[in-house]
């Protein structure tokens, strides 16, 4: 039984209809049959409340659909049991593509870019967002902004959820992360590349004290099958993941900052929020589809993390 009764907000701005080909081989140049279709549902925000839903939790799930695409897409989330508030666009949801080549482990994205929206669509997404109650509520925010978004437009939702007493969990770098600082949010989620991008230098613990040092309560860096770090103003820790034979690990950091999630808002404290989170990513990883996970596979995956103290 969750310590919370209260909904996990996720926050993603760019859902997309996800289609996973699988091949016997991808040549370039070349006419390529694949031998099968599996059609999902993709975009950060949009696999985040997915596997809350899978973990047992409630989430709503707040984004931008539009056209047909994005009829399909409520369709798909609604059989899956996640609820969601969206905002109706002008633009058509976007569709990405995943192309799987048999005894491959590498996997290659097709990305379609969201349509910009108008200004008045994001003010109607700020309106909505005013609107939820957020105090004591856990609210990962993550992924790209669409264009015509405003470039503040995190620290928007940042500063709305810090004035009612939530906790954002923010995975997005560059210039939206850093206008978001003075709002404090408490974890922010990154990789180590994009930190060093956003933060310039070549010093990952560096890099992560400036974001500290800027407002940000912890950092959480990620770093794909490695070791990820966590720190914040007491701590600095170590993360061994398990090791997995690994399926696909797209959706793999939407499925840490679910893990973490539904750990904080079942009253849980740090340390196992980035297990739980850690074994939520290499979970995710197992299957076909993005964005799913299973339980049983946390529980297991959970007990091979190691977590040391630096």
């Amino acid at each position: 039984m969750n310590a919370s009764s209260k909904p996990i907000v996720c926050c993603g701005f760019t859902p997309c209809i996800q289609r996973i080909l699988e091949f016997q081989k991808v040549e370039k140049g070349k006419v390529n049959r694949s031998v099968k279709l599996t059609v999902g549902i993709g975009g950060k925000g949009a696999n985040t409340a997915r596997m809350v839903t899978q973990l047992g939790d409630k989430p709503v799930l707040v984004e931008f659909s539009g056209g047909a695409n994005g009829r399909l897409l409520e369709q798909m989330l609604e059989s899956e049991g996640v609820g969601f508030q969206h905002v109706e666009v002008s633009g058509e949801t976007r569709i990405c593509q995943t192309l799987i080549e048999a005894g491959n482990p590498e996997t290659t994205e097709l990305v379609e870019e969201m349509p910009p929206i108008s200004s008045d669509e994001w003010d109607k997404m700020i309106g909505l967002f005013k609107s939820m109650d957020l105090a004591d509520s856990i609210v990962p925010i993550s992924g790209k902004l669409p264009a015509g978004a405003p470039v503040d437009a995190y620290t928007q939702l940042c500063g709305i959820v810090d004035k009612q007493g939530g906790r954002v969990i923010l995975d997005a770098p560059g210039e939206p992360l850093l206008l978001s600082l003075e709002h404090n949010p408490f974890i922010v989620k990154i990789n180590d590349v994009e930190l060093l991008q956003t933060m310039g230098g070549d010093d990952l613990m560096e890099a992560c004290k400036e974001l500290l040092n800027k407002g940000a309560q912890s950092v959480l860096i990620t770093r794909g099958s490695r070791t990820s770090f966590f720190v914040d103003a007491d701590q600095v820790l170590e993360i061994f993941p398990p090791t997995i034979d690994a399926i696909n690990p797209v959706g793999s950091g939407d499925a840490v900052t679910a893990g973490m999630a539904v750990a904080l808002n079942g009253g849980k404290d740090i340390s196992e929020a980035v297990i739980n989170g850690m074994a939520c990513g290499a979970a995710n990883a197992l299957n076909l589809l993005s964005g799913f996970l299973k339980p049983k596979d946390v529980q297991r995956l959970r007990g091979d993390i190691v977590v040391k103290k630096i």
